[in-house]
């Protein structure tokens, strides 16, 4: 059994390790070195009076004699001369005019409104009620008109060209007709191939021919498969048409050439 002697129960720790306080001293404030001048030449310059603002216009006013009711000084708008009143509404009929229309009118025949609404009712057609069609046990019923039985079908439009249409086409027509107008002061599209493109053209031809005819040559005697009957096919036509084509550039000597896109 151990037995434990304390005898200060307030013990702090924090106080054991005192440290001293260290103070760093302050450098002094900069002060530059032309302060002192400055301040005398300031000091020794002649200085004016009112030069800022300049002098007052008016003197100062006695604070004895201030501003009284009324002594103000007051702007006043100079007077415009009035303007020529101008009414919009037209001028007052004179009374002999009146009288002439009083007598026009007392000698205009009168109308009898019951008699005209005598005739206006035995002239008046009978109104129909609406053609209904009952779509169900319960008396359901809905309209002929609404879908159905055929109205367009009778209408005066029905089967022709509508306007816009028929519009569309005498403007196409007529742009049409201007262009053969035109046509014959046009410069012609075609362009004469000369000399030496012809020899130039004639000899790429033949190369072709030659080279299309080697491949044909190429060819296996036995066409037993359809991928040989096909290229030996295609190969024959292409020869065909290059030997029409160089027998067509060797007859003729002029030849003219156009551009597909320029006629479309």
């Amino acid at each position: 059994m151990s037995i434990i002697l304390i005898t200060e129960h307030d013990e702090n720790i924090y106080n054991s390790t005192k440290k001293s306080t260290t103070y760093h001293k302050k450098s002094p404030r900069y002060m530059s070195k032309f302060r002192e001048p400055i301040k005398h030449e300031i000091a020794t310059k002649i200085r004016k009076s009112h030069a800022t603002m300049g002098l007052p216009r008016h003197p100062l006013p006695d604070p004895a004699d201030f501003l009284k009711k009324n002594e103000g000084i007051r702007h006043r708008v100079s007077p415009i001369g009035s303007a020529k009143q101008i009414s919009n509404l037209p001028p007052v009929p004179k009374t002999a005019d009146l009288l002439e229309e009083d007598k026009n009118r007392a000698r205009r025949p009168k109308k009898n409104f019951i008699s005209e609404n005598v005739k206006y009712v035995l002239n008046l057609r009978t109104k129909e009620p609406d053609k209904k069609v009952v779509i169900d046990r319960f008396g359901v019923s809905k309209k002929l008109c609404a879908g159905m039985e055929p109205r367009y079908i009778y209408s005066s439009t029905f089967g022709k060209t509508p306007t816009y249409l028929a519009r569309f086409i005498k403007i196409k027509e007529r742009n049409l007709q201007f262009k053969k107008d035109t046509s014959g002061t046009e410069q012609p599209k075609c362009r004469y191939i000369t000399r030496d493109e012809r020899d130039t053209l004639l000899a790429g031809l033949k190369e072709n021919w030659e080279e299309l005819q080697k491949m044909y040559q190429g060819l296996p005697i036995l066409t037993d498969t359809i991928p040989k009957m096909h290229r030996k096919s295609k190969l024959e036509a292409d020869l065909k048409q290059l030997e029409k084509d160089i027998v067509l550039l060797e007859r003729h000597p002029y030849i003219y050439v156009y551009d597909d896109n320029e006629l479309s």
